[in-house]
């Protein structure tokens, strides 16, 4: 859901007003006398999927999905994204499963393929975009529910065989600064995953995220460098803060990337981690392939979105390119067992 995630969001992004609850930044309740924070406002989201969707499904390929794929040589798009989909059924155990929860379904390609391609009986989807889910919806999938629910308010009428969330973590933890806040935040959706989960069942989670230096040293060194000195150096770093803040202003408001480290402790004690992988190049190549079409296609996104509209988001995808190459942030694929 959280793609195309292009240039990451330093946790700095402009608030939105929350339409549910009235308040700026992301929906919360009251649980036992205590505020819990629900993650990126339905406003942010709509933004971000409804309102740039019209623009998204041009570049996104015919099952419009909506995160980096999983290349091989000689890839086309809708062929690395049909293996991208592949390989986390595969990766949560989901094949031939009675019931599969796609946290973050987007226009419902993971879903539809866990039905159609590998014998899932019931594959559930949850999704806060309403045109999304409406689109998917439209579609009459036999043994596929979109739902338009936030996950921490779902309440399955079951367990669930396996767990999947494609670039949906980004929008837990909203913009704080916190590493403890996004951590704890972080901590109650594995909490929730694992009462919906049946004992030994697995979650594949796919998720844009800096390395465990964090974001601003991400933003500020290259991966892997000693710190860099003087004023190049200070002014380098001053711009990809600057770039990634414009991302999180203009196209994605509400989020930001987490560290493997933050999911690693957040997870702890619920999860055991099977695989994790880090996959930049896959990345690299699903952003060159999406700005390719967008630039192509910038005339005809002109006429649903407007020109600087589109403009900010070819400009995202440009330093989400960028940023890849460098190494300042990177593709993570993580696959978690239920303790």
């Amino acid at each position: 859901m959280w793609g195309p995630t292009g240039a990451p969001r330093p946790c700095l992004g402009g608030r939105v007003r929350d339409s549910v609850g009235g308040r700026e930044g992301g929906p919360s309740v009251v649980r036992g006398g205590k505020t819990a924070y629900k993650g990126t406002s339905v406003d942010a989201i709509v933004h971000q999927y409804d309102y740039l969707g019209d623009f998204y499904q041009l570049i996104l390929g015919d099952r419009l999905v909506y995160s980096y794929a999983l290349w091989e040589p000689g890839d086309t798009l809708e062929q690395a994204q049909l293996r991208k989909l592949d390989h986390h059924a595969e990766a949560a155990r989901a094949i031939g499963a009675e019931r599969v929860l796609d946290v973050g379904c987007g226009y419902g390609s993971m879903v539809h393929r866990l039905v159609e391609e590998h014998g899932v009986k019931r594959a559930v989807g949850l999704n806060m975009s309403p045109s999304q889910s409406a689109w998917a919806r439209e579609q009459d999938w036999p043994g596929c529910e979109i739902r338009v629910e936030n996950w921490f308010d779902h309440e399955p009428e079951a367990p669930y065989d396996a767990i999947i969330a494609i670039e949906a973590v980004e929008h837990f933890a909203g913009n704080t600064l916190w590493r403890s806040t996004r951590v704890a935040r972080y901590r109650q959706f594995f909490q929730r995953s694992h009462s919906w989960l049946r004992p030994g069942g697995r979650m594949s989670i796919q998720a844009n995220a800096w390395d465990d230096r964090g974001w601003l040293r991400s933003l500020v060194l290259p991966s892997g460098a000693a710190p860099r000195r003087g004023p190049d150096a200070v002014i380098g770093g001053l711009r990809n803060v600057w770039e990634g803040w414009q991302a999180s202003r203009k196209v994605y408001p509400e989020t930001c990337l987490p560290t493997f480290a933050e999911l690693n402790e957040a997870s702890s004690g619920l999860f055991r981690i099977v695989a994790a992988r880090k996959d930049p190049a896959d990345g690299v190549a699903t952003v060159r392939a999406w700005t390719e079409r967008a630039e192509a296609l910038r005339e005809r996104g002109a006429e649903l979105v407007g020109p600087q509209t589109v403009s900010a988001i070819i400009s995202e995808q440009r330093t989400a390119l960028r940023f890849l190459q460098e190494g300042r942030f990177t593709l993570q694929r993580i696959v978690l067992e239920r303790i």
